[in-house]
Parts: C-alpha cells; structure tokens; sequence
C-alpha cells in the first residue's frame, strides 16, 4: 500500500496507571513514539477494598484521559486508540467510567485474552522473537502470560493476580514491613490462581523468558542497583528472593526512598515481587530479561496491520524510524548495512567466526544508525549514536540487544576497546566478543564508503587457515580506502585472531 504519514494517540487505561503514547509513521514505516507519558490512578485502590470503583477514581480517570487525548490532538494525532483493562472487565459499575470516558475518547474494553496477545505483539514484534520465549507482565489487576516463537502465540493467558489487587483486597498492611507468614500468604495466592498457566507453560516450555510493566521494570532496577555491573536490563530469582527478603523487613517510607523506587509503588512492590518471584518458581525461570515495551506498542503495531501493513518487520521498522527522525544519510547507510552483511558472510563462511544469526541482525541495523549522532554534532557523533539507540527503547528489541548495539555503532569511529574496557562492564566474555567482532566489521564497511560513492561491487573473502585475505571487487581501485583498511589490520589481529591481506580486482 502506498506509504501515508499520520499521528495516532495510544491510550492504555490500566489498573494502576493510564499511559499515552502518541505515535507517527515516518515515511510508511512502523509507528515510532513522538509523546509519551502516565498518570497513576489506581482504579483498583476502590475496586479491590469496596467492591466497585469510586466517584473520586472515576473523575479522576476521566480527566486524565480527557487530557491526554487533547495532548495528542495537539500533537497532530487524528485519531485516538484508547483501550481499558482490568479494573474494566471486573467493576460491576464499570459502564459508570467507560459511559463517562466516551464523552473525552472513544474506548473499547479488552479481553485478558487480547490484552495479552497485544502485549506479546509489542514485546517481540510482528515476526518475534526466533527462539520459543515466555513473557510476564505484572499489572495493578492482572498478569498476563505468554509464550511465542516466530510471530506466533502459543499461549495466551490473563491471570487474576496483581500488584494493587493483592494490595487491598488481602488482609495484609502493604505500608508496614511484612512479615514472612504474610508474603507466604500473597505467595500461595498465586499458586492456587496459576494452576492452569504453569501445567501449559511446562507442557509447551521456553528457552529464554521476558518481563515488562512497571512492577518489572522496578525489580530490575532493585536487582541491578545492589550488582556490581549495575545492569539494570534483568534479574535472577536468587537475587530477586534476596531483594523482597530486604523489601519485606522495611516499612513503605524506607521502600520510597529506595534509589529506582517510586514513591507511588512503595506500597504495591511486595505484592508485585511476590507475583514475579512465585511465577519464576513455578514456571522454571531462573533469569528474566527486562523491555519497557507491552501494551502500548502492541497497539501501535496492531493498529499499523490494521491499516494494511502486514509486511514490515518490527525491528527493521522501528530501527528505519528512528533513522528517519535523525535525517540520516540513507543512501551511506543502506551501502554500509549491504558491506557488513558481506563481510560477516564471508568471514562466517570460512570459520573465521561463528556469530548467529541475531548477531547479523543487530549488525545489520547498527549499521543503518551508526551516523545518526551527527545530527547533534559531527564531532564525538558514534558516542552520540550510543546514547540515542540506547535510550531509544527501540520495539523489538531488549535493553540488552540495545546496549550491544549501541557499543558496536560506538566501536565504528574513534578509539576501539578492548575486551576489558568499562563499556563492557556486566557482559559475559561471549557477549563482549560478538560486540567486539560485529564493531569491527561496521568500522570496516564504514571505511569501504568512507567517500559516500558505493563503488564496491563485491566482497571475496578467503583464508588459507592462517591469513584471511579480503578481496575488494570494484571497477576502479579504491586506494583510499585500502591505506585506511590496512590500519585495521592490527585490530582484525586482535579481533579475530588471524593477519589480513588486502587486495582489488577489476570488475
């Protein structure tokens, strides 16, 4: 379909929190945040204690929603998306607040079902993640659960276990320290209401798991903040027991002035972490990877299929988008992405590494972002890339991938680290190398159209068991770029462990 440029406003109006994402195609590629914000309004403050949702919660709903749609309005948006959840489903007075939020935005209220199914969309994408994944996502009302592999959803399931509702509706004192009979009790809570997800968690089974929402996002940062790497992007199930062991012997003040805990969470982190580290023990999760993506891209993505773009892959999208916000150069990036690509192939094909495919991809997208900074300054701009595709929580991609991403774009101009730099701080020897590796071969393809000319035609790569020789096929000899190409040789040594030649042939 032909590529149409609109601003849309997502509204998720949850348990706990209304958020607003307010999104714009770029060119026909998938929807990229321009506005985001949120509001607690802890809908299920009332819901859980009285039963049904109070006068005060309802106007207060109401006007935020009202505000942030005419924020997106402003913004451009010329249409809103706005969709509720829990706390929806369950009040038997519910039409109170959605007959009230008709008059600021029209909302549809969603299955537990659907929400999840939009969450595992906006997690890992249209066409994610390739190895079969289990996701959890901790809301004020619910948890949702689900597991995909290759864009498809093999489990979809809405449990009735949340941080706020635990937190008003059991007999428990969430301000004061709790003692370990109380969190046992939240704990058997959630395993008598998981009963049905664990039997067909383990009867399909994962390889890695993924968490988001805030509650999630808040134990990684309790986790990461007490580890030496400081690596905020997951947490163990040993290092979360150890935290609410901490967690539970302090009172809500202590908990709010907690460096990464918020004031409004103090209260509902017990029964949050409670729900995180019973499910890990339940469905086997020793480790979970952390993504500030859910609901709200997922209604991003759904909306853009909705409209006809069935075809466009999630992180090739999304990383496009942010490309086109920084006006790059696409014309260098596109010859830079096809070298690397070369390169990586051909260096792969003769054993001169065994990176996977995840490692290309993020290669490959590094590449179309490694000048993105120069749309700030020149100088200094492959640091400037790094910042912005770090803090860019681009969809599709984990805190992880980012950072890895965000170090190799790094790597392409400048000083080259080495495997024992700070940059690396908190990345296994495994993960280091593949970054170190994947930097040298975007250097290299960066060096190949240092002149923005696209003049190499092919890339023939061969060894001999110890040297590796690199043959650059072009009609002219790119002289130029052979004398900077023979500066890396030192580095490639380093890098890959074996001497490179260089040399030109004619077309």
């Amino acid at each position: 379909m032909e590529a149409t440029e609109e601003t849309v406003g997502f509204i998720d109006i949850g348990t706990n929190s209304v958020h607003v994402l307010v999104g714009r195609t770029f060119g026909g590629t998938a929807v990229t945040t321009v506005f985001e914000d949120k509001e607690s309004i802890r809908l299920g403050d009332s819901l859980y204690s009285e039963g049904r949702l109070s006068d005060d919660a309802v106007e207060k709903a109401v006007l935020v929603v009202g505000r942030f749609a005419r924020v997106a309005r402003n913004m451009g948006a010329q249409r809103i998306v706005a969709m509720a959840t829990c706390a929806c489903r369950e009040a038997p007075n519910a039409s109170k607040l959605t007959d009230a939020l008709d008059k600021v935005a029209n909302v549809s209220v969603i299955s537990g079902t659907e929400e999840a199914r939009l969450i595992s969309l906006g997690v890992f994408g249209r066409k994610g993640p390739a190895e079969r994944s289990i996701g959890i996502d901790i809301g004020g009302g619910s948890t949702e659960v689900y597991i995909r592999e290759d864009g498809e959803d093999l489990f979809l399931d809405s449990l009735r276990i949340g941080a706020v509702r635990y937190s008003r509706s059991l007999d428990i004192d969430m301000g004061a320290p709790v003692s370990a009979e109380d969190y046992r009790t939240i704990c058997t809570n959630v395993e008598s209401r998981s009963y049905h997800a664990t039997n067909n968690v383990h009867l399909i089974g994962f390889s890695k798991a993924y968490g988001s929402s805030g509650t999630m996002l808040a134990l990684g940062e309790l986790c990461g903040r007490r580890r030496e790497d400081r690596d905020t992007g997951y947490f163990t199930l040993k290092e979360l027991t150890r935290v609410m062991q901490e967690l539970c012997q302090i009172d809500a003040t202590a908990r709010a002035s907690l460096p990464g805990l918020s004031r409004s969470r103090a209260d509902i982190i017990i029964p949050g972490g409670a729900i995180a580290q019973t499910l890990m023990e339940l469905f086997g999760i020793e480790r979970i990877e952390l993504t500030r993506n859910g609901l709200k891209q997922g209604m991003q993505y759904d909306y853009m299929m909705s409209r006809g773009y069935t075809t466009f892959d999630t992180r090739d999208a999304a990383v496009e988008a942010l490309a086109l916000r920084c006006r790059y150069d696409r014309g260098h990036a596109e010859t830079v992405k096809k070298y690397c690509g070369w390169i990586f192939d051909g260096l792969g094909a003769v054993g001169i590494h065994d990176l996977d495919e995840n490692a290309r991809n993020l290669l490959t997208n590094s590449a179309i972002l490694h000048d993105i900074g120069e749309i700030v300054s020149y100088e200094n701009h492959n640091v400037i890339s790094q910042a912005l595709i770090e803090g860019s929580n681009l969809a599709g991609f984990t805190s992880k991938e980012l950072r890895s991403m965000g170090i190799m774009v790094r790597l392409h101009h400048g000083k080259y680290f080495g495997p024992k730099d700070a940059a690396f701080d908190g990345m296994n020897p495994k993960e280091i190398e593949t970054v170190r590796k994947c930097g040298l071969v975007l250097r290299m393809a960066d060096v190949l159209d240092r002149h923005r000319t696209d003049s190499i035609s092919g890339i023939r790569i061969t060894t001999d068991g110890t040297w590796v020789e690199m043959e650059l096929v072009s009609e002219d000899v790119p002289t130029m770029e052979m004398w900077k190409l023979e500066k890396l040789r030192g580095e490639f040594v380093r890098v890959f462990e074996h001497p490179l030649s260089i040399r030109h042939s004619s077309l």
